[in-house]
């Protein structure tokens, strides 16, 4: 039942998608409508991913099966495709080293300037450190030797409080 009724929200959300490819003058597809707007539903956590997860697991599992119709398709029309088939090979190829450029491109820069910000804050963390070593080592050390008996004495009644002050 459970699996009948996650597959039923996500046929739902799919036909609103439809529906909006329907009745907007958009050149978007329905199933793209559809994917935006799940992920518009998830995001607001108007639907929470534990109501779709394990009929989208298994759909993803099944994925390649639904390109079968498709390469049937493709070989029932094979008699109109020969003619444009270098053409085709030759966009596909280029737009997909385009697309593995530009994505490695953004995560390049995406990883430069996490590091930047990482070692910016490194370096602020490290200033702070710095600062109390610094101040830390202005305490007379008489004064220090006293702070870490009293730290000392309070982590031992903490810890016996917490090991035999409960009732067994």
């Amino acid at each position: 039942m459970k699996y009948m009724k996650q597959f039923g929200i996500i046929l739902i959300v799919t036909c609103v998608g439809e529906f909006l490819h329907h009745f907007l003058p958009l050149p978007i597809p329905g199933s793209i409508y559809g994917l935006v707007l799940m992920l518009v539903l998830l995001c607001t956590h108007a639907l929470h991913i534990e109501d779709v997860k394990d009929t989208a697991e298994f759909l993803i599992e099944i994925m390649p099966l639904m390109f079968i119709p498709a390469a049937v398709g493709l070989l029932t029309a094979w008699t109109d495709l020969k003619p444009v088939l270098i053409p085709i090979r030759v966009i596909t190829v280029v737009s997909t080293v385009l697309v593995m450029g530009v994505t490695g491109t953004v995560t390049q820069a995406i990883m430069r300037l996490r590091k930047r910000q990482t070692s910016h804050t490194d370096a602020i963390i490290s200033a702070e450190v710095a600062q109390e070593r610094h101040e830390r080592n202005m305490i007379p050390l008489d004064r220090r030797l006293r702070l870490k008996i009293k730290k000392r004495v309070i982590q031992d009644r903490r810890w016996r409080r917490d090991h035999f002050g409960k009732k067994s």
